[in-house]
């Protein structure tokens, strides 16, 4: 994935862009000054100049056509940059009149902005010479045009200022300002993290109920912060999602877990399986089931011990695609898991018809069931009618003797939770396979 890291920071007189340059970025003052113009009849035309919370380049990025200014720091500046394929993702996924209009405002802005240079080469050098409120006293076609410039500016501005904030320094609401290059820094330092390898798997074994041996395991992501910090997948997969990250994300973890496996076979003779999260965000990749049938060949893995899960949200969007793609997907030789079953709003009518190899069990039942007769005959039912359609079963989260006997009660085959062990680092999971029989009276 190619990663381009934008400047940040400009010395007075740098320039930001060009007049003609692509446009790949905008930009979001945080510090400074700039000074946007263009040239029109050899002459220079100062279009704006902006200071603290102001944005710039956004026309740009939005229609994809070069700049029609350029933009040079007055003073030393300090910007946050949102690229183009951020926003990109952000408009593709939003509502269809949104993006309608958003075009639209593109062309007049860009319409107003043609009309106000040529009546400024209509204007004569003295009259050039003169402050731009000045400019207004004198054409009445500039009046007009800049009265249309200001209400459209004033239209936008009323959408994207959260209600209640306080403008302060900017146009747009300091709130509006502050979330926007939160989640934009956020979704660089994570394409940022991706290139640089900061993500790291750890797999928490799954044991076999019946003898407390590792039959397999979940593979996990963690992002191993510049700060030092380890985050969890909590901390950053919806980020990822929204920015479409999670694809390549979700390619990088299905191959290091399929080196795992296939490494653990190899060298240690320990043939586990291996499940695998898959994001719905990924099934908007049309490559996704050819591109994961050849990392499995790639790496070597066999096939059958390749579990991917799937939370049940993603199948109840649209149940008859998600058949077809869990059929092709099940094609491949991997096996189906779903995952958080009963969590979301499913229906037991869909079940069989998914190819699912396993049904897991969610914390929230399993943490529930010493305390409730109804969750317990929830759980009951779901490792029945797992059963029932050939389904084997796991219970997540299992984090006491008392939870763990009672499924085995009610005849679960598999279980995971910190009872057994937390999600170990790959080193650590070797060790511990070594005695693959985990001993609970330690």
């Amino acid at each position: 994935m190619e990663f381009i890291e934008f400047p940040t920071s400009f010395d007075a007189e740098d320039y930001i862009f060009r007049e003609g340059d692509a446009g790949d970025c905008a930009y979001i003052v945080d510090s400074g000054m700039v000074e946007v113009s263009t040239i029109k009849g050899g002459r220079k035309l100062i279009i704006a100049t902006l200071t603290k919370g102001e944005i710039l380049g956004e026309m740009a990025i939005i229609d994809r056509l070069p700049r029609n200014a350029s933009a040079r720091a007055i003073l030393p500046t300090k910007v946050t940059v949102i690229p183009h394929d951020y926003l990109g993702q952000k408009i593709d996924k939003s509502d269809p009149t949104v993006r309608l209009f958003l075009r639209h405002v593109m062309a007049r802005y860009r319409d107003l902005t043609d009309r106000l240079c040529e009546v400024f080469e209509g204007l004569s050098p003295d009259q050039q010479a003169v402050q731009t409120d000045e400019f207004a006293s004198t054409t009445m076609e500039l009046k007009s045009v800049m009265s249309q410039y200001e209400k459209m500016q004033q239209r936008i501005d009323s959408a994207v200022t959260k209600p209640g904030s306080t403008a302060g320094t900017s146009l747009f609401g300091e709130a509006t300002l502050m979330d926007t290059k939160i989640l934009v820094t956020e979704d660089t330092r994570l394409k940022s993290a991706l290139v640089k390898k900061e993500f790291l798997l750890h797999y928490q074994p799954i044991v076999e109920l019946a003898s407390n041996r590792i039959v397999g395991c979940e593979s996990l992501v963690r992002w191993k912060h510049p700060s030092g910090k380890l985050f969890p997948p909590s901390g950053f997969i919806a980020q990822t999602e929204d920015s479409g990250l999670i694809i390549e994300l979700g390619y990088w973890i299905a191959e290091e877990a399929c080196r795992f496996q296939n490494r653990l076979f190899s060298e240690f003779q320990q043939d586990l399986f291996f499940a695998i999260n898959l994001s719905g965000r990924q099934f908007d990749d049309e490559s996704l089931i050819p591109n994961l049938a050849s990392i499995m060949d790639r790496t070597g893995v066999r096939r059958e011990q390749i579990k991917f899960e799937i939370t049940e949200s993603l199948l109840m969007d649209n149940p008859e695609l998600a058949s077809q793609w869990l059929h092709h997907l099940k094609a491949t030789g991997a096996k189906l898991a779903i995952d958080d079953f009963g969590t979301g709003y499913s229906s037991f009518s869909y079940l069989h018809s998914f190819p699912f190899d396993t049904l897991k069990i969610d914390r929230v039942f399993v943490s529930a069931m010493l305390s409730s007769a109804k969750t317990k005959q929830i759980v009951k039912s779901l490792v029945n009618l797992s059963h029932n359609l050939g389904m084997d079963v796991v219970a997540e989260g299992i984090e006491s003797d008392g939870e763990a006997q009672l499924m085995r009660q009610y005849n679960t085959k598999y279980a995971q939770g910190f009872y057994f062990s937390e999600p170990l680092t790959e080193s650590e999971f070797i060790k511990l396979i070594r005695h693959p029989i985990i001993d609970l009276a330690e």
